[in-house]
């Protein structure tokens, strides 16, 4: 309900006593009924009574909840709480196969954020997006990561809007610290809905030169998949974290992809899985939509 229209109601709740003391007034002044009339009347101002108090209950119960909600979205913990360590890096991480469809290639004033570590922290990022992100437990992944992270990296763009991008990340390191499987899960809040031009998975193909399938987040709205082509020139781009320099960087590699937009946010799915390509990217659609909707 908007304030206008609480406004509105609270006004009928504050003058119900004069409304009913009118009705009253006029019943006084005319001639005394007969019975079934007075009965009829007797019912009217009953109706009349209760309608008038039931207003003045719906106006006064909005501003109970709006003060309930006020208070649930304080219980999040903000931003700042949970990033409080600022470190190096350059650019941001954005799709090559949509390169201007969140604008992050825009982004200025960036902001670096050291990741936090283990599947407990991720919890607790994921909370505080309320219901953008729906964790998939690291036993529930096709492959076994040793490694859970999330990183966060701010701007302002152009508009002077700000935008934050988050980054969940599932990988399996060996002992060098290089990422034999992954799953990297970038979510990204942008004012409008970047694949708005894009009707069909032939449009992309026929302007971006790429090909493309829609395995469908749901019946309404598109997922995009791209199978990693090595032999093309399509590269999908990522953060990982140097210790001891304290410095963010950009991993380049090949990945399969998908990519979709939903409710205000992008997201960027990129992954290296063994296994057969056909059956794990079944799989990986299927994390994916739980991941977004929560299914």
């Amino acid at each position: 309900m908007d304030k206008h229209t609480m406004q509105a109601l609270q006004d009928v709740s504050a003058h119900k006593e004069a409304i009913i003391h009118k009705v009253r007034q006029q019943i006084q002044q005319e001639p005394y009924p007969s019975k079934p009339k007075w009965t009829y009347r007797a019912v009217t101002i009953m109706m009349t009574c209760s309608i008038l108090f039931f207003i003045a209950w719906q106006a006064a119960k909005p501003s109970n909840q709006l003060t309930t909600q006020v208070m649930n979205e304080e219980e999040k913990p903000p931003f700042t709480d949970l990033f409080q360590t600022e470190v190096e890096g350059t650019d941001t991480t954005y799709s090559q196969f949509f390169p201007l469809a969140n604008f992050l290639s825009q982004a200025k004033n960036i902001k670096y954020y050291a990741p936090l570590q283990g599947f407990v922290a991720m919890q607790s990022v994921a909370t505080s997006l309320g219901n953008v992100v729906h964790l998939t437990t690291p036993e529930e992944l096709p492959f076994q990561p040793n490694i859970q992270e999330v990183y966060a990296v701010s701007s302002k763009m152009d508009d002077g809007s700000q935008q934050t991008q988050f980054q969940f990340s599932y990988k399996e390191k060996s002992s060098t610290g290089r990422d034999l499987q992954y799953i990297n899960f970038s979510v990204t809040n942008v004012d409008r809905n970047p694949l708005s031009t894009y009707i069909k998975s032939k449009d992309i193909e026929e302007t971006l030169g790429i090909k493309v399938s829609n395995v469908g987040l749901n019946f309404m709205n598109p997922l995009y998949y791209r199978e990693m082509t090595p032999d093309r020139g399509f590269v999908y781009i990522y953060y990982n974290y140097d210790e001891t320099d304290k410095r963010i960087f950009q991993m380049t590699t090949n990945a399969n992809e998908f990519y979709t937009y939903y409710n205000g946010y992008v997201y960027h799915i990129g992954y290296q899985l063994d296994g057969d390509p056909q059956e794990v990217q079944e799989k990986m659609a299927t994390i994916v939509r739980a991941f977004i909707l929560g299914d």
